[in-house]
């Protein structure tokens, strides 16, 4: 065939050519007679092959196929057998490569007896439809501007002019107060090719709004720049959480300073053996951490007259101060001053909370010199204690529940002959006798209800096996109102027993002696009795005489003998009054 089937076009088949739909002619026996080359490549249709062929067969064998919704198909398939108008549809087809597409498909009579089709690639459309209900009501706006800067083309702006308004202007009619930085941002992309992103503010109706734009060149076909493309997404909210966040997150970092300051103090005051002097240094050191500007701050504390500082001790007129307070009185103060000037706020130059910081230090350091004033005074309370426990020769011992015998005085090695250190960590149940053991006992649960016991006599074993009775005086020790031990206080009374003992035995031997001497008076004054009735009887005047005489002086004797009785009855009586 020498002509093709483009000379057979009813107009001019450079037109059609220039045409992106394709077009194609059937005649009134639904034989194609003419297609331009846009359909040929959308169908993927050879040269001539569809020529003279049906339209429904032609549809069959390179449309339908491609066609992904069954429903439309069969739609297009029936309009196509009746000679129908064809049904006003989008297509969804995919090509040989697998590329998905959307097809707009129309016929309307064009020629007596021919019918013109018309098949249109609308997948672009669809995508800008898409574009534009996706942008709708965004924060985001999309332009573009040729090469002296005026507008071409805009979607969704949202400062004052339309889309349609703003085409053909620049920034300096758009956006006046913003034109100079947004000119020289946009010739940077057009001098360089660079995307450039950056924000930018918009004063809107006195509403400052900021924009985060993003610049692109446009290029045409050949690459040359011919323009500037970009976006702008309104961040102003965004912004301003972020700004509130920076001030939330710097008055986070504050207060932690703060917070940090007032554990410094803290661990300062649990570091073994510092000194108030040592103390109140550290703290002048650590306090500027606290402040907004810790290297222009200086800090001079006082307390009982003297002075510790951490910077310059020169006069200022930016200072602040807080007193210190131990049981009433105050002994000193705190005063932070700022070296150099600094911005004020509506307080002055320091922060409210800086005050209150510096008025809970002080109040903490009150707090703090007031117990080492205590803890001082009773170390030496304990020291004293220490050294009369040291000399007494009574035994001082303290017993914790959870940890047995604590401190147990020098007295007790020479009552047990155990050193201190060998009974520490013992219990007291180790050296008392199983006979003192009941009694014990007894004394140990009183203690433990918050008595005082006394006079708790017990035996105990000594290290070389012989055993000792201590009488010991007992009270509880309490912690944070709650008995944890007891404490006890005693002396070895194992002479005193034995000569309480002995002492007994004497007035026991006395009251039988004395009672002998009664007995003994009685039976002798009755015989003497005789006697002297037989002297009287005998004519032997001589004899009886000696006889007589003999009684008198054994008499005698026996007044003697009654007399020492009661002076020694008197003398026992005595003794056992006095307990002597």
């Amino acid at each position: 065939m020498t002509d093709s089937h483009q000379n057979r076009a009813p107009c001019d088949p450079a037109v059609f050519d220039a045409i992106e739909d394709g077009l194609l002619v059937v005649n009134d026996d639904r034989k194609v007679s003419w297609y331009n080359p846009a359909l040929a490549r959308t169908l993927a249709i050879r040269e001539e092959d569809g020529i003279g062929m049906d339209v429904h067969t032609l549809f069959g064998t390179y449309l339908l196929p491609t066609l992904e919704d069954e429903t439309s198909a069969r739609l297009l398939r029936q309009a196509l057998e009746n000679g129908a108008d064809l049904p006003t549809l989008l297509y969804r087809a995919r090509t040989p490569d697998g590329t998905r597409r959307w097809l707009s498909i129309t016929g309307k009579p064009v020629f007596a007896g021919q019918r013109l089709i018309k098949i249109r690639d609308a997948t672009a459309d669809l995508n800008a439809h898409h574009f534009r209900v996706a942008l709708d009501r965004s924060p985001v706006v999309v332009f573009a501007q040729d090469e002296d800067l005026r507008y071409t083309w805009s979607y969704n702006q949202q400062l004052g002019s339309t889309d349609a308004s703003i085409i053909g202007m620049r920034d300096e009619d758009v956006f006046p107060d913003s034109a100079a930085l947004l000119t020289a941002l946009k010739r940077r992309v057009l001098e360089t090719g660079e995307t450039v992103r950056a924000a930018v503010t918009f004063p809107v109706a006195g509403d400052p709004r900021i924009r985060d734009l993003t610049l692109k060149p446009l290029r045409n076909a050949e690459g040359r720049i011919t323009g500037v493309t970009g976006t702008a997404f309104d961040v102003t909210e965004r912004n301003r959480a972020e700004e509130a966040l920076r001030e939330k997150t710097h008055e986070l970092k504050k207060r932690m300073d703060e917070l940090q300051c007032l554990y410094t103090m803290t661990h300062l005051v649990e570091v073994p053996g510092i000194t108030l002097e040592t103390l109140l240094q550290a703290v002048a050191d650590t306090l500027p951490l606290g402040w907004q500007y810790p290297d222009d701050t200086a800090i001079r504390i006082t307390v009982y007259g003297r002075d510790y500082y951490r910077g310059a001790p020169g006069e200022t007129s930016w200072k602040q101060n807080s007193p210190i307070i131990v049981r009433g009185v105050q002994v000193g103060e705190i005063e932070v001053r700022y070296l150099a000037e600094i911005p004020e706020t509506a307080e002055g130059p320091f922060l409210p909370e800086e005050q209150m910081l510096l008025d809970s230090v002080t109040k903490r350091l009150g707090r703090i010199i007031e117990r080492l004033q205590v803890e001082e005074a009773l170390e030496e309370s304990e020291e004293k204690f220490r050294g009369i426990a040291q000399r007494s020769f009574d035994l001082i011992v303290t017993s914790y529940l959870a940890d047995g015998l604590n401190y147990v005085s020098p007295a007790m090695e020479r009552i047990l002959g155990y050193s201190p250190e060998e009974m520490v960590g013992t219990e007291w149940e180790d050296y008392i006798l199983p006979s003192s053991l009941p009694a014990w006992e007894k004394g140990r649960r009183k203690v433990l209800r918050g008595e005082q016991v006394e006079r708790l006599q017990v035996e105990v074993r000594r290290k070389d096996g012989e055993t000792v009775i201590l009488e010991l005086n007992e009270s509880p020790i309490v912690e944070k109102r709650k008995i944890v031990g007891f404490q006890a206080v005693g002396r070895d009374i194992s002479e005193r027993i034995l000569y309480e003992r002995l002492r007994e035995q004497a007035f026991d031997m006395t009251e039988r002696n004395i009672a002998q001497f009664a007995v003994l008076a009685d039976h002798v004054r009755h015989p003497l009795q005789v006697v002297m009735g037989v002297a009287d009887l005998l004519d032997d005047e001589a004899t009886a005489e000696k006889l007589r005489e003999q009684v008198r002086r054994i008499n005698v004797q026996i007044n003697r003998l009654d007399r020492e009785w009661m002076e020694s009855r008197k003398i026992r009586e005595f003794l056992k009054r006095y307990e002597l």
